[in-house]
């Protein structure tokens, strides 16, 4: 086997002793070969998780002596203890190599790598921008030789590096570069949440387990080794070091029943005890740090800690020969011991004021406000370079350390609020609710159970939402008139899917209006729209009518104003906007706010019916929403997808996608997104002419005793439930009610979805006699922006002619409507009026599956790109991929398209094809 000449070629580059380690793990170097043996077709990652001892970073030497074997770029990176404080210390430690050459990043890129590692000052660098530089760094890099990047106790690197290499790692099929993390079990790290592939190393076999203590203690009585195989469980450490505490086995059997590691370090433990306190002193400053003390270099009592086997000490490092070692030491000392041991290294680390820092609080047992202070400004000095991570850890140690309890709950606050930035449901829920118990001022306890509320599974915040409005009167009274804009537009999204009674948002509403705001002001405009659409939506058309793109500085002002637009019901107003603030956000590199706009672009292009625009902003959503922890755009973004996807055929994964948003969303009990999950099931079930359960599905949205009630999201389904109640034997008293109800909303707001839908709902519901000019003024929106419901018209139209034995006047709207629709990407209902068409008696021309139709998401979002003209390094900076991973998906789509250059492209994403 490939593992097994692979030992014997290791034999002569590593240790005996690593060698032996290597028994029994032939499965495992086979798949570590064949990932490091492909790395010319392909890239990737590979998490490689086991307990300490098991044997990881053995493994992971082997894989890389084998990339070097191969001509491939080793860089390697080790996580320790005393670094996981510092933001995007790992990170630096594996980019240092290829740094020189980030003067070809983009601008934006390379200002925020370089605020994040340190190499200039700037403001906090977005965490993804961050990703989006190394990700470049680092395939750029290899354009001469392929790359592994072996990351060791990748528990112990900082989560921001953690998540930026998580970033990079999902992004790599494509690319000659692998990353392999080694991870210890029972330890808790971003790592656990990448959704990695891994590698779990359990223990070896009795026959291996056997052939490696019998190398490594060959002369061991019968029944002591049997006791060691017994408490070794396979583990290749353990099986190594546990005979040379065989003195130590033979007393008390009280760790018998501790875990292996624990048994482990005793085992170390009982070394140390044989040292003196002058050693044992130099280990725990090593241990503390990074083994890097050169000021003690000279210091003679390191030569019995290296005797004794506990590591090597070379050029002022002390190097612990296995992570367990340091940690019985840290376990060995006294806790007067290590606060000594950490004020040594305050004084000696005064050049390095945040280190310092770190360690006083360390050695500081009790409360200590100077100390608490300096803890903030080591907090303020981490967000500046985008560690959060580390602001939160250092606010929550100062929250310690305080003397007065309304600054301890201050502390706990802001470090919770951090929490929830950083998606982190325990911590936020944990130090939030301690800073209440504490006792905040009125907004601040608000916004904790604002921030409580929305990640934990409930949907109950009317009485929030009440709260906040409270806090925004008293700041307005008090001449905050901005602070409470800013108060009210923070709840606003979710007082949208709140059930609040119509008096409540009419009071929070009138509170809005009355601030002294421009009136054009974004945040006012999508704080009235979120609040209050019925009452408000005439005065946001207005004001979204006068307005452009080009009219607003932002893209949270770009995103406000077409949330707000899409609110009242005014889609084909809000796109612009919403398109605006994709392009502000992705130039950013913000992609949690690109990931919440993009979810919202592609459901207003579904209301609009581009179903071939939605299905790319969808997919990229969604991904850009897992990889931010946004479970509730993850599931909205997969509707979408669903709705798209069966409008193709494609009814199985529609299916899927539905039940997966649906599994996220059933635990949040009585959610009013459910409202999207009824809608999607409507639309599926109305493609598939299974009209009855579309009516069913649909009615759910209008019903206050219904989980799927929501009383907006009925606006954008009625033409559905129009189309779905005659075919369905619905009561159609019910249905003429409810658009009545519609029509005083539409007459209230002049919103234009709302009227394009009635109008056509207007004409399917007629009876005979009135029906024909009802249908000829619904074809007329086509003209005013929605092709769609124009189509959808046509077809109604039509196939009314074709039962009013017309078929001559029918084949007109008829073939009308399978254009749009085939241009709209909605291929069956493109399909049914050519079904129709053929009813009438013209043989229409058969047709092929749409070429676009065969691309995944990805692939046709780049299409579409180099159709529009951009290079492939273009097109990778605004998808966040690199430029040979756009042109492998460039030579894969061609022949799918049918197509041999970029030049044809527009065409045959822009014409359907006949046969």
């Amino acid at each position: 086997m490939a593992a097994k000449e692979a030992e014997i070629d290791l034999a002569s580059t590593r240790a005996d002793s690593d060698v032996a380690v290597l028994l029994g793990r032939d499965d495992e170097l086979a798949q570590l070969f064949d990932l490091i043996d492909g790395i010319g077709r392909r890239g990737g990652a590979l998490v490689v998780r086991g307990e300490a001892g098991i044997g990881k970073s053995v493994l992971l030497e082997a894989a890389a002596v084998r990339a070097r074997e191969r001509d491939v770029t080793v860089v390697s990176a080790t996580g320790q203890p005393s670094e996981a404080r510092f933001a995007f210390a790992g990170l630096r430690q594996l980019l240092l190599p290829f740094l020189e050459r980030r003067d070809r990043l983009p601008e934006p890129q390379r200002r925020a790598l370089e605020t994040a590692i340190g190499l200039a000052g700037g403001d906090a660098p977005d965490p993804f921008l961050v990703g989006l530089a190394a990700l470049a760094l680092l395939t750029e890099a290899e354009a001469k030789r392929p790359l592994v990047l072996v990351v060791e106790d990748a528990h112990w690197l900082d989560r921001s590096s953690l998540e930026v290499l998580g970033f990079v790692a999902r992004r790599l099929e494509l690319e000659p570069v692998i990353v392999l993390f080694a991870v210890r079990e029972g330890i808790a790290s971003a790592v656990d949440e990448s959704g990695l592939p891994e590698l779990h190393l359990d223990g070896l076999d009795e026959e291996s387990s056997r052939a490696l203590l019998t190398l490594t203690a060959p002369d061991l009585p019968s029944e002591l080794e049997a006791r060691i195989l017994h408490q070794a469980a396979g583990n290749p450490l353990a099986l190594i070091e546990l005979p040379a505490a065989a003195a130590s086995l033979d007393g008390p059997a009280s760790s018998d029943g501790l875990p292996l590691p624990a048994r482990l370090e005793q085992a170390f433990a009982a070394r140390l005890a044989r040292l003196d306190s002058a050693t044992r002193h130099l280990l725990l400053l090593a241990a503390l740090e990074h083994g890097e003390l050169p000021e003690l270099a000279g210091d003679p009592a390191w030569a019995p800690a290296v005797a004794a086997g506990l590591g090597t000490f070379d050029h002022g490092t002390f190097r612990f020969r296995h992570p367990l070692i340091r940690s019985a030491v840290v376990q060995a000392a006294t806790p007067g011991e290590r606060w000594q041991a950490h004020a040594a290294h305050a004084q000696a680390f005064q050049d390095e004021p945040d280190r310092a820092v770190w360690h006083r609080a360390a050695a500081t047992p009790g409360p200590d406000e100077e100390v608490a202070e300096a803890l903030d400004a080591v907090g303020e000095r981490a967000q500046l370079r985008g560690g959060r991570d580390v602001a939160m850890a250092a606010l929550e140690r100062a929250a310690e350390l305080s003397v007065d309890r309304g600054s301890r709950a201050m502390r706990l606050f802001r470090a919770g609020e951090l929490a929830y930035e950083l998606g982190h449901p325990t911590d936020t829920t944990r130090l939030l609710r301690g800073a209440q118990q504490l006792g905040l001022p009125p907004q601040e306890h608000a916004l904790a159970s604002f921030f409580v509320e929305v990640i934990e599974p409930t949907w109950s915040g009317a009485a929030t939402i009440r709260s906040f409005a409270r806090i925004a009167q008293e700041l307005a009274a008090a001449g905050h008139d901005d602070q409470a804009l800013q108060t009210l537009e923070t709840i606003s999204v979710r007082a949208y899917w709140e059930h609040l009674d119509r008096e409540t948002r009419r009071d929070v509403a009138r509170i809005a209006d009355q601030l002294a705001a421009v009136p054009d002001d974004p945040a006012r405009l999508t704080t009235l729209g979120l609040f209050d659409p019925v009452g408000q939506g005439a005065e946001i058309i207005r004001r979204v009518r006068q307005m452009a793109p080009l009219d607003v500085a932002n893209p949270e002002g770009h995103f406000n104003v077409g949330l707000a637009a899409s609110a009242v019901w005014a889609d084909n107003l809000g796109l612009p906007f919403l398109r605006a603030a994709s392009t502000g956000y992705r130039a950013d590199g913000r992609l949690a706010l690109l990931a919440q706009t993009l979810v919202a672009e592609a459901w207003a292009e579904v209301r609009e019916g581009a179903a071939r625009v939605a299905i790319t902003a969808a997919a990229e959503g969604v991904q850009l929403a897992e990889e931010t922890r946004q479970i509730r755009y993850v599931a909205a973004g997969r509707l979408i997808q669903a709705i798209a996807a069966v409008e193709l055929g494609a009814d199985e994964p529609a299916e899927q996608l539905i039940g997966a948003a649906e599994a996220v969303l059933l635990p949040l009990g009585a959610n009013p997104l459910l409202s999207l999950v009824a809608l999607a099931r409507g639309r599926q079930a109305l493609a598939q002419e299974r009209f009855a359960e579309a009516y069913v599905q649909l009615l759910r949205i209008f019903d206050p005793s219904d989980a799927a009630y929501q009383e907006f999201v009925g606006g954008s389904v009625l033409a559905d439930l129009a189309d779905a109640a005659p075919q369905a034997d619905g009561d159609r008293e019910v249905v003429a009610e409810l658009l009545r109800e519609w029509e005083g909303v539409a007459a209230a707001t002049g919103a234009p979805h709302l009227d394009v839908q009635l109008r056509y709902a207007k004409a399917v519901l007629a009876d005979e006699e009135h029906a024909e000019p009802l249908y000829e003024n619904a074809m007329k929106v086509g003209g005013d922006g929605w092709p769609f419901y124009a189509a959808r018209a046509q077809l109604a139209y039509g196939a009314w002619l074709r039962r009013q034995r017309r078929m001559t006047e029918s084949r007109a709207p008829l073939r009308e409507a399978a254009q749009s629709f085939d241009a709209l990407g909605l291929l069956r209902y493109a399909e049914r009026a050519r079904r129709e068409l053929r009813a009438s008696g013209e043989a229409p021309r058969r047709r092929v599956p749409e070429a676009w139709a065969q691309l995944t998401p990805q692939e046709l979002q780049i299409a579409q790109l180099a159709a529009e003209g951009l290079s492939n390094r273009e097109i990778g900076e605004r998808l966040y991929l690199s430029h040979r991973t756009v042109g492998s998906h460039l030579y894969r789509l061609f022949p799918k398209l049918g197509v041999t250059s970029r030049t044809q492209l527009r065409d045959v994403l822009d014409q359907p094809t006949p046969e």
